[in-house]
């Protein structure tokens, strides 16, 4: 080939990329889970333009505690007397004097929000707050969200204002073999041969007949052969996170399936036999002192699903992170409700939190209206698994696309948190608006652009820093209303 041709044979190429670029959506074809972007040559003749300016956070995010522990800001707490160092772990602290009133700008849009005429919805589960240190276990709350909540984010903000308020020990609920390996909080030992089954893999709910446990995802031991009789489970401290997660006082394995004799044996010492059963058992061991790692050995012929495990203590509250990669919020009526409504009485679950939207926004089209229905009947559904469960819904935060204006929120953002307010509000939930508590449209950039980064260079997911504040505003929205609860009690 001559140089001529080639030139021109380059200038073609150049061309056609050149066209398509100029239809392609600037904020990309989601195909998938995925999102397939192109570069866009509208920014090119505008890079010595200045740059669109972007929402003043600062006044949200000088006022927030994103130390180590969180300012609790409630105004009242059980009272226990610690007369051992298991129920010292254990136990509520005293508040710590909150970083900015719950009355300043921080109420208002941030506040919960609820259906009209039904402001005590919340009231339930306070009411079970000043009677936990008279139970033998922990009353949990489960934090359902897409991967805006891996790694903990969010939820151990959440759980350090709850323990630390209200009592308790522990990370809660956690997968054997997770999503992502996120945690920073433990160290896990197990075998490659043990495999991850979840009800976002399409086409696997005939492997479990929809019983995934409450985590929508359950932890399958594949054997190599008939002599692969033993595995396990080791779990050690990594020396990050909210102290009061870091250790536990009592273990429970949830496991379903089981074929056949299975022994299960922790730290070496002590042997429990699991019973046989197709939908869900228990195995618990308990101990005198807060735990800060453990080892599980399991010898079967067959090995069982296991669900989870929880890591809790003796009473107080429990706060499970369940983090759904790839979902709406949509998921949940394809898990076998009946095992779902075992798990919940078994471990006492009497408050969801869902975050979803993520998902949803980017590659959004069709009706909202659609979307806010079906998510409706998804939050009726979760409601009739236990009496009196109280479910909050966060609404979706902030995501950006890069256009050739800057990076400015996806259109469907604010559609999508509107139709998740008024399916909470239908399905008698209440509604945190989270898109409003970041400082509203066009507020992600400037947590990408913070220093240190409050979110990732996606522009769709917080950093670990950003989520202890997102955590924060939250919990303040809480304390607001459990304010409100002691006044008129």
């Amino acid at each position: 080939m001559t140089p001529r041709k080639i030139f021109l044979f380059g200038l073609c190429i150049f061309l056609v990329i050149f066209l398509v670029s100029l239809i392609f959506p600037p904020g990309g074809w989601k195909i998938g889970k995925g999102i397939l972007r192109f570069p866009d040559p509208r920014i090119w003749k505008r890079w010595d333009e200045p740059k669109p300016e972007y929402k003043d956070i600062n006044n949200i995010i000088s006022s927030v505690d994103a130390g180590d522990e969180v300012a609790d800001s409630s105004s009242s707490t059980p009272s226990v007397e610690a007369d051992t160092a298991y129920v010292a772990a254990d136990a509520p602290q005293d508040m710590l004097s909150a970083t900015v009133s719950i009355d300043s700008v921080y109420t208002g849009t941030y506040s919960f929000e609820f259906p009209e005429g039904q402001d005590t919805l919340l009231y339930p589960f306070f009411r079970l707050t000043r009677t936990l240190t008279r139970r033998n276990k922990p009353v949990r709350i489960l934090h359902y969200g897409d991967s805006q909540i891996e790694g903990d984010r969010i939820s151990g903000t959440i759980r350090n204002y709850m323990q630390r308020n209200f009592g308790g020990l522990g990370v809660g609920f956690i997968q054997v073999v997770p999503i992502a390996n996120t945690s920073k909080m433990f160290q896990k030992d197990i075998p490659d041969r043990w495999k991850r089954i979840s009800i976002l893999d399409r086409g696997k709910d005939t492997l479990t007949r929809g019983r995934f446990g409450i985590a929508g995802a359950l932890s399958r031991y594949v054997q190599s052969g008939d002599g692969d009789t033993v595995t396990h489970i080791g779990l050690g401290p990594a020396n990050y996170g909210y102290s009061k997660a870091r250790s536990f006082t009592h273990v429970r394995l949830f496991y379903g399936n089981a074929a056949g004799r299975v022994s299960a044996v922790i730290n070496q010492t002590d042997t429990q036999q699991l019973v046989a059963g197709e939908t869900v058992s228990s195995a618990w061991w308990k101990f005198g002192e807060p735990q800060q790692t453990f080892h599980l050995s399991l010898y079967a012929q067959t090995f069982p699903d296991v669900y989870g495990i929880a890591l809790d203590g003796a009473y107080g509250v429990a706060v499970d992170n369940i983090p759904m990669r790839g979902s709406s919020g949509l998921d949940f009526a394809r898990m076998d409700t009946e095992q779902m409504k075992q798990m919940f009485r078994m471990t006492d679950v009497r408050m969801l939190i869902l975050q979803f939207g993520a998902n949803t926004v980017v590659g959004a089209s069709g009706s909202y209206a659609s979307y806010g229905a079906r998510l409706t009947r998804q939050l009726n559904m979760l409601k009739s698994l236990a009496p009196e469960l109280t479910v909050i819904v966060i609404g979706v935060g902030d995501i950006s696309q890069h256009t050739s204006e800057g990076y400015v929120s996806y259109p469907a953002v604010t559609s999508i948190r509107d139709a998740q307010r008024k399916a909470a509000f239908d399905a008698g939930c209440v509604f945190w608006d989270l898109l409003e508590a970041m400082g509203g449209e066009n507020s992600m950039p400037a947590w990408v652009f913070a220093d240190p980064p409050l979110a990732q260079k996606d522009f769709v997911h917080f950093s670990q820093q950003g989520a202890k504040i997102i955590g924060e505003l939250f919990c303040r929205a809480w304390a607001k209303e459990y304010r409100a609860f002691t006044n008129v009690q």
